[in-house]
């Protein structure tokens, strides 16, 4: 911790997470996008506003509470069903509390009227999450440590489903699996002790935790030795590699995922691993 970081108030109450859930179900999505309102005090930040729909929006703004004092907007990643809400939302908070709203994307490039994300998010009452740059879903990815252990984890670990490697939004193999140690070693060594994804099902507990970051580390080493022996089978082409890997029964809804996937391992094996 640099000296210019404030300690946390040791006095001061747990900063509070509040989960609202959208309505955008699907096969990328899961059971939609999590967005998450930090309460400390009066004090609110938004992680993942998700889609630009005014119920899901207006729902957030009441998480928020009346009378609150927002302190910034954040996206874990470039992705609509997490970014398309927050400008929107950005305005509302401001407009409501009558102070500037800062909107923060690691990428300030993806997401227009964003500036560079803060290291810290800090309030009052001292620190209120750290934010880790996890890339591999894609190169922007993020994750936010919020007091007392409970990791943000953005699409970097979903609760459910493995993560979908985006080769066109910079997203690699290879870094997707040095996140997943870092988080591992977080997860040991007592730093993370609860998992909220941007979408699927919490992990609640540390050793869920843990259990879970294990499993998404040993589905993708899985995934490439599937595409390795694939390959020194004599299946080349993208299109029977995904016969090949996925199966002929490969519902076409997640098609579009696969061959991400297919295409981001083909270039790791292409480097080299």
């Amino acid at each position: 911790m640099s000296e210019s970081t404030p300690p946390r108030d040791p006095e001061a109450p747990a900063v509070e997470l509040i989960a609202v859930r959208a309505d955008n179900p699907g096969p990328m999505t899961l059971t939609g996008t999590r967005s998450y309102v930090l309460r400390d005090g009066d004090e609110v930040w938004v992680v993942d506003p998700g889609p630009k729909d005014p119920e899901h929006l207006a729902e957030l703004l009441v998480a928020c509470g009346d009378g609150s004092r927002p302190r910034g907007v954040l996206v874990t990643h470039r992705h609509l069903d997490h970014t398309a809400g927050a400008a929107t939302l950005t305005r509302q908070l401001a407009a409501r509390s009558g102070v500037e709203v800062p909107l923060w994307a690691a990428d300030p490039g993806s997401l227009p009227g964003s500036r560079p994300l803060p290291s810290t998010l800090e309030g009052d009452h001292g620190v209120v999450g750290h934010v880790i740059h996890l890339p591999g879903h894609t190169a922007d990815s993020v994750g936010v440590l919020v007091d007392g252990g409970r990791l943000l984890s953005g699409d970097t670990l979903l609760g459910g489903s493995s993560t979908v490697i985006v080769p066109e939004d910079g997203g690699t193999i290879a870094e997707h699996l040095q996140s997943l140690a870092i988080l591992r070693a977080m997860a040991q060594d007592g730093r993370i002790g609860s998992i909220h994804p941007g979408h699927g099902t919490p992990y609640e507990n540390p050793l869920e935790a843990l259990e879970a970051i294990d499993a998404a580390i040993e589905h993708r080493h899985e995934r490439i030795e599937q595409v390795r022996r694939a390959r020194t089978a004599g299946v080349l082409t993208l299109e029977r590699l995904l016969r090949a890997v996925y199966g002929p029964d490969l519902p076409e809804n997640l098609a579009k995922a696969a061959r991400w996937n297919l295409r981001a391992t083909l270039e790791h094996l292409a480097d080299g691993h």
